[in-house]
């Protein structure tokens, strides 16, 4: 029960700081990603990642880089969290005996399996934070 304590733990807060560092690009990608197709002779919205971020501040400040994070505030600490517990009680059971290494296909599968089980979870994360970065534009 330690060991689970311990992945969750880790986890919440690796998610945590993935997300306050990484929300950022992801507001800018979504941006550049659901611009609309400029008008045959007009330019784009954007002329690239850093005219995004330059137009983003200008317009709404910085706390515009993190518009959408509310679903994936709710979440992302979970998701990680989830992650690094599949993946160590995969370990646990796929282990010949406790403390033994892994071998490479044994993680290949621990590290597919908890993949999988946060797959399952984060795609409709995924989606509403794109949705809502889209729909603020």
């Amino acid at each position: 029960m330690a060991d689970v304590a311990k992945d969750l733990t880790a986890g919440t807060i690796g998610g945590a700081a993935q997300l306050i560092v990484g929300h950022p690009f992801d507001t800018i990608k979504v941006k550049l990603q659901s611009q609309p197709v400029p008008p045959l002779g007009q330019l784009p919205r954007y002329s690239g990642a850093i005219d995004a971020v330059k137009q983003t501040i200008a317009a709404e400040g910085p706390r515009g880089l993190y518009k959408g994070m509310g679903a994936p505030l709710a979440t992302v600490a979970a998701l990680n969290a989830v992650l690094f517990t599949v993946r160590g009680q995969m370990e646990a059971l796929l282990r010949s005996e406790p403390g033994a290494p892994l071998t490479v296909n044994q993680q290949v599968v621990a590290g597919a399996g908890a993949g999988v089980a946060v797959a399952i979870l984060a795609t409709p994360t995924e989606l509403v934070k794109c949705r809502s970065v889209h729909f603020f534009q």
